[in-house]
């Protein structure tokens, strides 16, 4: 069998095979038998036409076809064995030729990352600021909460609770009738016609109330331009007092002893909100960084295909949680499905990139997961889900399990070790070497009649880059 090889863009191999004319024989022959054992020759019983009988009757190319379908499989194999080639899918026959029969595939191969001087990029964390209005601002927050309602002896102001039995219409249109109706005073309501708050300010408890008020002519009800009569009696008034922000505040809302004590929380928290706002933003302009300083970052079509499916599968995954089904977002987007996924390709294309360069970096830095670590990691999620899920306790322990434990430390010490690269924090490289390529780990070759079928299999999962 003659193979022959050609490297091709974004990672992709051209495998060229030529069967031995023996072997092409043989099948042709075998091809033959078969097409004699299940179809009539004219002059011949079923099973009995001969080679030469068959061929005149259905042609070369015809069993052709056949040979392809019984040997490819055979063939394929034999060829990645012999070429030493480990694709990192099934290949996709592009092309056959006949006399002499030549088979063209085209081989998915792993990616290849080359991130440069990676280790001079530096991005300056942007300064978490907490400003002493906005402490001030959160502290008033915190005493409103604190604050309680507290019944008054003279008369009711803007802000004050209104509670009283109130009855109103308007030529004939009721607009309310209750015996415990609670307002807060305004400057202006907007539920009612200009000059309603004003009628209740200076009221105390106990006073009866009636006047009238016109509806302006511009309001957006069939009110518009009616007289509206108001009568009932204030039941009670009552003023929010809000606690002092002083040392005496600060036992209210937590174990603080002074108000300083309190400020210094506040600001810390704050600071912390924003600093995990921020990481993800810090991190992917770190990642983006890289990426433009690379010298390579090529990859077979495949990988996008994969990193888009597992893009929407994330987003079904959010919509079902939401109660959205994934056709009424669609629906709602004014997209099709594959329209959709044509919009989120170059989306999931950033993603794989940034996923290649977290890999890149575990290989580079060498930031491998320890059986320890995996243990570890393993026995804090079995103690967050507890005794529930013994098959997710056999899922954790089996080796997929172990090599899935394994990826998620190497990628959070993957990011760990970029952000802190970016800082100029990162330790040195001791005999620092590239692991060996990721070609090595990849499944064995599928069958070429698979291939054909379903062009786009399974690969080594590359997770999701979330820098965060």
């Amino acid at each position: 069998m003659n193979i022959t090889t050609e490297r091709l863009a974004n990672c992709q191999v051209a495998l060229v095979i030529e069967p031995d004319s023996q072997q092409i024989e043989e099948a042709l022959r075998r091809a033959a038998a078969k097409v004699a054992q299940k179809y009539t020759i004219p002059g011949f019983r079923k099973g009995k036409a001969p080679f030469s009988a068959v061929i005149r009757a259905y042609g070369k190319e015809a069993l052709y076809d056949q040979v392809v379908e019984d040997l490819g499989d055979k063939l394929y194999k034999q060829a990645l064995e012999e070429s030493g080639l480990l694709p990192i899918a099934p290949g996709v026959l592009e092309n056959v030729t006949y006399d002499p029969l030549t088979l063209r595939l085209l081989l998915p191969m792993p990616p290849e990352v080359d991130l440069g001087d990676y280790r001079s990029v530096r991005v300056e964390r942007p300064e978490i600021l907490v400003t002493d209005e906005e402490v001030e601002t959160q502290l008033k927050t915190m005493q409103s909460g604190y604050a309680e309602w507290t019944p008054l002896d003279d008369g009711a102001a803007v802000g004050d609770l209104l509670t009283m039995s109130l009855a109103a219409n308007a030529e004939g249109d009721e607009i309310i009738d209750e015996d415990a109706f609670e307002l807060v005073l305004e400057e202006q309501s907007e539920d009612f016609p200009p000059g309603f708050d004003a009628e209740f300010i200076g009221k105390q408890t106990g006073d009866s109330i009636a006047f009238d008020l016109t509806y302006p002519d511009d309001w957006s009800s069939e009110r518009a331009g009616k007289v509206a009569h108001f009568e009932g009696e204030i039941l009670s008034v009552k003023r929010e007092v809000v606690p002092p922000l002083d040392d005496d505040f600060a036992p209210l809302v937590g174990d603080f002893d002074t108000l300083d004590a309190v400020k210094q929380n506040v600001r810390e928290g704050m600071v912390e909100q924003r600093q995990v706002a921020t990481a993800s933003d810090y991190a992917n302009e770190v990642l983006q960084q890289i990426i433009a300083g690379a010298v390579k970052i090529e990859y077979p079509a495949v990988l996008v295909d994969e990193s888009l499916e597992r893009l929407m599968e994330d987003l079904d995954r959010d919509l079902r949680r939401s109660g959205i089904p994934m056709p009424e977002f669609l629906r709602m987007m004014g997209q099709t499905e594959q329209l959709y996924r044509q919009r989120m390709r170059g989306t999931a294309e950033e993603r794989l990139k940034g996923d290649l360069v977290l890999d890149k970096l575990v290989d580079l830095e060498g930031l491998q997961a320890t059986d320890e670590e995996l243990d570890t990691h393993s026995a804090e999620m079995l103690e967050d889900v507890g005794e529930a899920s013994e098959t997710l306790r056999q899922m954790v322990e089996s080796e997929a399990g172990r090599h899935a434990l394994a990826h998620d430390i190497q990628r959070r010490k993957s990011i760990e070790r970029m952000l802190a690269i970016a800082e100029g924090k990162a330790p040195e490289l001791v005999n620092a070497e590239v692991a060996p390529e990721a070609a090595e780990a990849q499944p064995t070759a599928q069958p070429l009649v698979e291939a054909m079928a379903e062009p786009i299999a399974e690969t080594p999962a590359v997770a999701e880059t979330e820098a965060s």
